[in-house]
């Protein structure tokens, strides 16, 4: 991993919908040497996807929650089928297992409370594993900023680890 390759990654998560000669001039490359050194980090995993971010209030889906749930059991078989019942869930945005007092975290954008309801009688109400769940609806947006930092890819590219 290089200081160009790096630049990339750090435009591209800024906006990913420039041209390769935007990209360039940005970078300080071509943008012939852009495109392959993008296809290359897509190839490798290092790009996953190029989306845009819509806004859920325009959208229709201004409610925001953070729900919390806790399960009885953690087999493997209740935590996949648990993941394909909320994979289905399209006002589901973000689904986390994570470790510590509760064993997944959701984030949804929901319409109104009758949806969010209606989801969450879906989700939990008839998961005898669910043991509750508790939800945080967002009042304020402090920072949404989904690239992530490519401090460590420039120190280990500095000491030459990639």
């Amino acid at each position: 991993m290089d200081t160009l390759n790096i630049r990339i990654i750090e435009a591209l998560q800024k906006r990913g919908d420039m041209t390769n000669a935007e990209l360039a001039e940005i970078v300080n490359s071509t943008p012939s040497t852009c495109l392959r050194r993008v296809r290359d980090l897509q190839k490798s995993g290092f790009l996953a996807k190029n989306i845009f971010l819509a806004d859920a209030a325009k959208l229709g889906r201004g409610l925001k929650a953070i729900i919390a749930t806790t399960t009885r059991d953690h087999t493997r078989a209740d935590r996949e089928a648990f993941a394909r019942r909320v994979e289905a869930e399209p006002s589901i945005a973000y689904a986390y297992g994570v470790t510590g007092e509760v064993d997944a975290i959701l984030i949804g954008n929901f319409q109104n409370m009758v949806e969010y309801q209606d989801v969450c009688d879906r989700l939990f109400d008839d998961d005898d594993n669910i043991v509750r769940y508790t939800t945080h609806f967002i009042s304020e947006i402090y920072k949404t900023e989904p690239a992530i930092p490519c401090d460590v890819l420039r120190q280990t590219s500095a000491e030459g680890e990639y």
